[in-house]
């Protein structure tokens, strides 16, 4: 019994000197380090937890980047492609090319391949051929296959129409040649090389029918003149569709040039009287031009229409003449493009910006001249042109959908891309003829009309026709040419009933459209 009660006593006393021990200043410091140590493991495995997922989610925001669907619109890129080495300074023939592009937000591309608008000064089927075979939906190229049938001066010029001052091939056409100048004797020729290269007045006796190397095209020789100076009417016209055949012309203004010296007294020698050169008389240095130019600030066209009124001329005949000639040659050429078009995936890929020169004489009767395949768009000569160039390609950007590819909308790879399509154009906006629709294609298509309801329309016409109401929406300074401006419940014209059944379908959609919207009439 005493042993236990030792036994305890000693017990209590080990356990008493145990806990005064870890009571000593030693050992509570000791303890303390311990708990802290352990605190800071727990803190550094936290950190390593939260990089590792991190590091976890940036493979996952990289895998995602990489596949086909995304969400994040990589910055768009263009690229330039010419012989001549100065479009590719920013600062050089293009300038206003890059300019614009960039603000649209565009990144200048070196790679051949990786672009979503290739702007060529040349023209880019011989050389790029493999490549634009090639094309993905969203990447747009500046020139359409088969243009050159308007472009080219020989072709152009031999086109038979109203608005086309007579000419010829020679010696192809020799003997027809000689009996137009027979008939016509008071004609002067101007011999044209078919190199775009010179321009010669002369009489029938002085042309060498034989050369082979030029041709000839009748003199306009009463050009109507302001100041004394004979000029030229530059309009810029965009190509953005073949059948169906969809040309606009740009209405923001108009490229006046005039001679360097006046007209009279006339000298076939002296060029300057009646060709246009690059060192062409701008509008703000003709006398009667120059004021409501620089001070008041209308546009060239403007201030034109505002001379030719004061000499008693109405010019809205003219400029409805100057649309006529434009359309009439699109019309005539467009079998040709389209049949370029048939080495080629598609045909949406293209879209062309053109010029295409007139003149007028005393009675503000047209002429056309020419066409240029890649219109002059630098400022260097005359620097005032600079607010001209970049509102028309700004302008024809927009149009053309080049404008909106900084936003995902023409790369179908992107995640929205058919929410973002429908947001432009959907098939609400297209769907014209209710009635028709409604009541006799309901159960067949028989009916020509039914070609434009929805349950008979042929896929192809209805994707052309949600990028008409998307050039529509965002035409800018554009106006129509073709199909041309129309009145609310008018017939399709007698001369356009020859043409192809997609180019009929897209007028009667016009049509309807202008039935609905004055805005749509033109």
């Amino acid at each position: 019994m005493e042993d236990r009660i030792d036994e305890s006593i000693n017990n209590n006393k080990q356990s008493l000197e145990k806990r005064t021990e870890e009571d000593k200043p030693g050992n509570k410091e000791a303890k303390k380090s311990e708990i802290r140590n352990d605190n800071l493991f727990i803190f550094l495995f936290v950190c390593i937890i939260g990089v590792s997922l991190g590091i976890l989610l940036e493979i996952i925001n990289t895998q995602t980047k990489r596949s086909p669907c995304k969400d994040v619109i990589e910055q768009p890129k263009y690229w330039v492609y010419s012989a001549n080495s100065d479009v590719q300074n920013r600062n050089g023939l293009l300038k206003h090319v890059h300019l614009v592009l960039g603000r649209l937000g565009y990144e200048k591309s070196t790679n051949e391949s990786d672009w979503s608008l290739l702007w060529s000064h040349d023209y880019p089927f011989r050389v790029l051929y493999p490549n634009l075979h090639r094309l993905k939906p969203h990447q747009k190229v500046n020139h359409f296959p088969g243009t050159g049938f308007i472009t080219n001066k020989v072709d152009l010029a031999t086109t038979e129409s109203a608005f086309i001052p007579r000419a010829f091939k020679l010696p192809k056409n020799k003997e027809d040649f000689i009996k137009y100048a027979n008939e016509n004797k008071n004609a002067l020729f101007l011999e044209k090389h078919n190199n775009h290269r010179g321009v010669f007045l002369k009489n029938v006796t002085e042309i060498d029918l034989e050369s082979g190397k030029s041709f000839v095209q009748e003199y306009i020789q009463t050009p109507f003149l302001v100041d004394g100076h004979k000029f030229d009417i530059g309009v810029y016209v965009v190509l953005t569709s073949v059948n169906p055949l969809r040309v606009y012309w740009y209405k923001g203004d108009v490229l006046f040039r005039y001679c360097p010296s006046k007209y009279h007294p006339f000298d076939p020698n002296n060029l300057d009287k009646y060709v246009i050169g690059d060192d062409y008389l701008p509008t703000w240095e003709v006398p009667s031009l120059a004021q409501p130019y620089t001070a008041l600030g209308f546009g060239m066209k403007d201030v034109f229409d505002l001379y030719a009124k004061s000499k008693g001329k109405d010019t809205k005949k003219m400029w409805d003449d100057v649309q006529k000639s434009i359309a009439e040659v699109f019309i005539k050429k467009e079998k040709h493009i389209v049949e370029a078009l048939k080495n080629y995936p598609s045909k949406d890929n293209f879209f062309e910006l053109m010029r295409f020169d007139l003149i007028v004489d005393e009675d503000l009767k047209v002429s056309l001249l020419e066409a240029n395949m890649s219109p002059n768009l630098s400022s260097a000569h005359f620097p005032p042109n600079q607010l001209l160039y970049e509102q028309l390609l700004y302008n024809l950007y927009s149009i053309t959908g080049v404008a909106r590819n900084k936003n995902g909308f023409n790369d179908p790879k992107h995640r929205d891309y058919i929410g973002a399509q429908n947001m432009v154009s959907a098939q609400k906006n297209i769907a014209v003829w209710s009635e028709a629709c409604n009541n006799v294609c309901r159960d067949n298509c028989d009916e020509f009309v039914c070609g434009l309801c929805k349950p008979c329309i042929k896929p192809e016409l209805r994707e052309s026709l949600l990028r008409a109401y998307a050039e529509h929406v965002h035409r800018g300074d554009f106006g129509r040419i073709f199909p041309p401006a129309m009145n609310p419940n008018s017939q399709i014209p007698e001369e356009f009933k020859n043409l192809s059944e997609t180019n009929r379908l897209q007028y009667l959609w016009y049509q309807d459209k202008c039935n609905s919207d004055e805005h749509w009439c033109s």
